[in-house]
């Protein structure tokens, strides 16, 4: 007969209290947003309202990233603004780390048919607590010139800011049929912001 440690009999149920409690924040998040613009491609969906925004993938739910408050902004920008934004975000990515950088994860989707698939994605992971380091971790690979499909670009460095107007937040963008596509900054700091890990409840989830 086959054993298991308590240890690994609790691991199942952290992992279903950590699902149902993002689950909670999600559904708080979408509640307070209410309903407003919606912006949709083959893969992710993306409501804005004066209350806030949110994006999720059409097809995994769980993929969401979403904030409460008047502090985000948004715009739509043309393919070749799209493209030098890229090239600008690939080397932030790639650039050796400041002093001050904690967090730079970037997640690039060039193809969607259901499936997440290597060769259709651009994956970079590394973060700083204290001392310790996380990554890099890399997953596919970057493609020069090629519009993905979505992009989100999560980030604490103060290399951020020309990006995002301040030195720690979020920034997703969204490709559209037409040569209009939607970039939206989420700053996790300043005027109408409210953090997450600064607050009782949940406002920001990524």
């Amino acid at each position: 007969m086959d054993t298991m440690s308590g240890r690994e009999r609790e691991l199942p149920l952290v992992r279903t209290e950590s699902r149902q409690d993002y689950q909670v924040m999600i559904d708080y998040i979408k509640d307070q947003i209410g309903e407003g613009r919606e912006y949709m491609n083959d893969l992710v969906r993306v409501v804005l309202s004066d209350r806030g925004c949110y994006y999720e993938f059409r097809d995994m739910p769980e993929e969401f990233s979403g904030a409460v408050g008047s502090g985000f902004r948004y715009e739509f920008i043309g393919t070749q603004t799209s493209k030098k934004l890229l090239e600008s975000i690939h080397d932030l990515v790639l650039a050796p780390e400041s002093l001050d950088t904690r967090e730079i994860s970037l997640m690039m989707i060039y193809g969607w048919d259901g499936l997440f698939r290597r060769e259709d994605m651009f994956i970079y992971h590394w973060s700083r607590d204290g001392g310790e380091e996380e990554g890099p971790v890399m997953l596919g690979a970057y493609r020069p010139g090629v519009m993905p499909l979505f992009f989100k670009l999560k980030v604490e460095s103060r290399l951020a800011e020309p990006l995002l107007g301040s030195n720690k937040g979020v920034l997703f963008f969204v490709a559209n049929l037409s040569d209009q596509h939607l970039l939206v900054r989420i700053p996790h700091q300043g005027p109408g912001v409210t953090d997450l890990n600064e607050t009782q409840g949940p406002r920001v989830v990524h």
